[in-house]
């Protein structure tokens, strides 16, 4: 099955979603799409860098579209939300915005945490009983050791919770909530003796180890439900020409594993449908060892657990300061209505950072 996807907006990102709406960005502000009207509406942005009326100048001039046509950037890359509608931003600092009727300004948390390495995109996660936030540190070419950061909305204080010996892991590529077992996991990487699943069910008080030592439990995103939980792999350039990406599924009740089927490239990203099903997306990595397709695709498992590839762009490599070289197609946080599926492309053969929207799956 290959869909047709309807380009919406030629300039903003996806990042989190309801069952009603999704949160965007477009460059340091953040927007709401309501899925039933099509409208958007601005929620908040980043104050300044500086403060004063040189930073206040500085940072309009930042923002203006001239400015961002002249000189590109991303923008905003972590971004999620609380169950009591705190928004979340990790940037050159963690930023709060509280609930609002109108469009506010996002305040930097006043924490003695220090300097930081921001997560892996999609690599945050909120615990839902307690509304606390986590994310590990993604790290490159370096020898410390390997944080997780615990944000406390409610307080404004964000704090380390955890540390990951470098000969452990070299990076965290995401935590992930498992409402099923109310459990915390932790997937790193990226070498085989690096790529494991950790588990906390005590918010960081302990760690333990599940199972790893091969590229097979290399994941950057993990799906739940009531009998198991699936990944796909995540062997980029780095992996051995014979190192397959899968979609693998862990039974927890007989503790097996079982091959779902074959994606090819890495995976990069997972979120869940409101309609039981889920949506996972693969990465392009130029200089891969496997014989790979040239694209990011979008592959889609349905209620009945069956996957299958429904989208998918032609690598493009569109350089840009800050962004990778791989071509990816990001998809949005939490939970997206099936018939609202939103993504951007990015490195891809069009709407370098648009959004587009697939029909109802």
């Amino acid at each position: 099955m290959a869909l047709q996807a309807q380009l919406l907006l030629s300039d903003m990102v996806v990042h989190f979603s309801t069952a009603n709406y999704c949160l965007c960005s477009r460059d340091h502000t953040v927007f709401q799409f309501d899925y039933n009207s099509s409208r958007w509406r601005k929620i908040c942005q980043l104050p300044p860098a500086k403060a004063g009326f040189i930073g206040l100048l500085k940072d309009k001039i930042a923002r203006s579209s001239l400015y961002r046509r002249l000189r590109p950037a991303p923008g905003l890359s972590h971004l999620t939300q609380t169950p009591d509608g705190t928004i979340v931003i990790v940037y050159d600092r963690i930023y709060l915005c509280k609930p609002a009727e109108k469009a506010i300004s996002a305040m930097p948390l006043v924490s003695e945490l220090g300097r930081f390495a921001p997560p892996l995109r999609n690599g945050m996660t909120v615990e839902p009983s307690t509304g606390l936030v986590y994310f590990g540190e993604y790290l490159n070419n370096h020898s410390r050791d390997v944080r997780v950061i615990c944000i406390d909305p409610v307080h404004n204080t964000a704090r380390v919770c955890w540390q990951f010996n470098r000969q452990q892991i070299k990076h965290i590529h995401a935590i992930v909530y498992d409402p099923f077992r109310q459990r915390l996991w932790i997937t790193t990487g990226d070498n085989d003796a690096e790529s494991a699943f950790y588990y906390t069910d005590d918010g960081f008080a302990s760690v333990h180890k599940f199972a790893g030592g091969d590229q097979t439990w290399r994941a950057t995103g993990l799906l739940f439900d009531e009998t198991g939980m699936e990944w796909g792999m995540d062997a980029g350039k780095d992996a051995p020409a014979d190192a397959v990406n899968y979609i693998w599924r862990w039974d927890f009740a007989t503790a097996s594993r079982t091959q779902c089927c074959t994606i090819g490239n890495p995976a990069y990203a997972v979120s869940s449908l409101d309609n039981g099903g889920a949506v996972l997306t693969t990465t392009y990595e130029p200089g891969r060892l496997q014989d790979t397709p040239e694209q990011s695709a979008l592959w889609y498992r349905s209620p009945a657990g069956e996957w299958q590839q429904i989208y998918a762009q032609d690598y493009q490599y569109r350089a840009m300061p800050g962004v990778s070289k791989y071509g990816m197609l990001y998809i949005a946080q939490g939970t997206s209505p099936a018939g609202q599926l939103l993504f951007s492309p990015v490195n891809c053969h069009s709407g370098q950072f648009g959004i587009f929207r697939l029909p109802p799956l």
